[in-house]
């Protein structure tokens, strides 16, 4: 599904509000999916937001792992988990508009 999110926190803590108005929202393709993660040793749940739909997209942001769906409500949602940048883990959280196709 097409959407566009705006990420909710840097390096694991939270940005302010009114910062967060003036960031950049990314707009791609969204997928949810079980994975094998093989720095964690298991299977997670993912969710990633990619440039297209084909083999060649490529993530626009760093995925999330053991990613949860907060809410769902009037095409908004919200999803939060784990980022794993530079093998560090951070907790992030998006806040996801559906777009239309």
């Amino acid at each position: 599904m097409k959407v566009e999110i705006q990420l909710v926190n840097e390096k694991g803590c939270a940005i302010p509000t009114k910062q967060r108005a003036a960031m950049p929202r990314f707009r791609g393709v969204l997928h949810v999916c079980e994975a094998r993660v093989q720095s964690l040793g298991r299977i997670v749940t993912t969710a990633e937001l990619c440039s297209g739909t084909d083999k060649s997209s490529q993530p626009l942001v760093p995925a999330l792992l053991d990613a949860d769906v907060m809410f769902l409500r009037d095409q908004q949602m919200r999803i939060r988990g784990v980022e794993l940048v530079n093998g560090i883990q951070y907790g992030q959280t998006w806040d996801v508009r559906v777009l239309p196709c």
